[in-house]
């Protein structure tokens, strides 16, 4: 079976080149351009410059800093660092590895470094093309395996969708972007200030109502993913943050009666109360299918 990877689509991912106009925090980090912008942060491009005056190959790295919607917040700089302080504690090769909180205090600002991650969003990559379904599980795996780690420190992730997975040319799935995630084990924030910040499309619909992230809320996001990465389409197809926010939605569609069907069907159930699926179940799924499970699309 001839399978189109990944990397025949990614030609365009090159090592980060910094502006003209870069920046500079705490002596030390050099800033280039803008990667991404969220509700609660603004990630750049950059390169450790003590790493690179000794010649470390990874002195490329991210730098988020919190966005100008939050920068006069009260409480802007211990969201960052709270957001350090869980993700630090997190060592998995498909999540994001943060190194460093520091404040640069000639410009009064308080940052994370993270590993640069080479790649593109998954959001991009499925735009661009539907993915070969054998790299579509290749993919799945490593999110399940990701997800449950952090699961199994008793963190909840609370954001997951494909704006915030990065693809590399290899393959290789990392997740990222803790901003709004949670230790299980502690009082969680306001839940309306976390829909403010996540995707709506993404998020499990009894964050609408009086529930906190959970668990059963992060195996909804992923469930929703990996639909769309075997499908190419969102699983509530045309629903929108409004619609889903109301309870309008569009119910799955399932052609074929598969073990992943079945886990997946549970795991996208639009009431908590019925929805069983749990990432072990997922787990267990995923890695008992092979190349030839996929003659045939399960999906539209």
């Amino acid at each position: 079976m001839n399978i189109a990877l990944l990397s025949e689509v990614t030609t365009d991912v090159t090592t980060p080149q910094l502006s003209a106009g870069y920046s500079m925090l705490a002596g030390r980090y050099k800033l280039g351009n803008i990667l991404g912008v969220g509700g609660m942060g603004v990630v750049y491009r950059g390169v450790d410059t003590m790493l690179q005056t000794f010649g470390a190959a990874s002195h490329f790295i991210a730098v988020k800093m919190t966005s100008t919607a939050l920068a006069d917040h009260v409480h802007a700089d211990k969201l960052l660092f709270t957001e350090y302080e869980l993700g630090s504690c997190l060592k998995h090769p498909n999540l994001v590895a943060i190194r460093h909180f520091d404040v640069c205090r000639q410009q009064q600002k308080a940052f994370l470094v993270m590993d640069w991650i080479e790649g593109l969003q998954l959001e991009e990559l499925l735009y661009r093309q539907r993915i070969p379904a054998v790299v579509a599980l290749k993919l799945a795996r490593q999110l399940v395996n990701g997800v449950r780690y952090c699961h199994e420190q008793g963190v909840v992730h609370g954001d997951i969708k494909p704006t915030n997975i990065i693809i590399s040319p290899d393959n290789h799935l990392t997740l990222f972007d803790f901003g709004i995630s949670r230790w299980l084990s502690r009082p969680a924030a306001n839940h309306r200030e976390v829909i403010r910040a996540c995707s709506c499309r993404y998020a499990a619909p009894e964050l609408f109502d009086v529930h906190i992230p959970s668990i059963a809320t992060d195996v909804f996001s992923v469930c929703c993913v990996i639909y769309r990465l075997f499908s190419g389409e969102h699983p509530f197809k045309d629903t929108t943050d409004e619609a889903a926010a109301r309870n309008d939605v569009i119910t799955p569609v399932f052609h074929r009666r598969h073990a992943l069907d079945k886990a997946l069907q549970q795991g996208l159930m639009w009431s908590h109360h019925k929805r069983s699926c749990n990432l072990d179940w997922l787990h267990k799924v995923l890695s008992g299918l092979t190349e030839n499970d996929f003659k045939n699309n399960w999906f539209i």
